[in-house]
């Protein structure tokens, strides 16, 4: 049985997790801004553990339509929550875009863990709600030339 102790250490200690965003330091992997906005961003976490950090859900969606890399190759898409910071699955948020909201690279879209915070954003702020398809089919339609 201890023979495979160390196999197992190995498979724990490089099963892919997100990182935090370090705001102020980071980088995003796609324009090279810093990332300092807290109500926006996104990860992209491959299955081989690299994590690339975005400050624009626009600009990880950007990145990952030029990069080489498919889905297959995704472990998780993960963007901040508006109102919480935290990073959620953004194949499961709930997205809006208004040109009431003013997001680091002007695509003007935030992400919500819960479809009520999405609502009650809407009331104040107005804008359509959206899912990830939908929000990859817009970014990819307001990047001309991008695949």
């Amino acid at each position: 049985m201890r023979k495979f102790l160390p196999l197992t250490l190995i498979l724990f200690a490089c099963s892919p997790k997100p990182e935090p965003i370090n705001y102020g330091k980071d980088a995003c992997d796609y324009c090279r801004m810093s990332i300092v906005d807290k109500k926006f961003g996104g990860e992209i976490v491959l299955k081989t553990g690299k994590v690339y950090k975005f400050d624009d859900i626009g600009c990880m969606i950007n990145f990952f339509w030029e990069s080489d890399l498919s889905e297959k190759d995704v472990y998780m898409f993960l963007v901040v929550d508006y109102y919480t910071g935290k990073l959620i699955d953004a194949t499961k948020a709930f997205y809006i875009q208004s040109d009431n909201i003013h997001s680091p690279m002007a695509y003007d879209i935030v992400a919500f863990e819960k479809p009520e915070n999405a609502e009650r954003f809407i009331k104040k702020n107005g804008g359509g709600l959206m899912n990830w398809a939908q929000v990859n089919d817009l970014v990819r339609k307001q990047s001309p030339g991008r695949r």
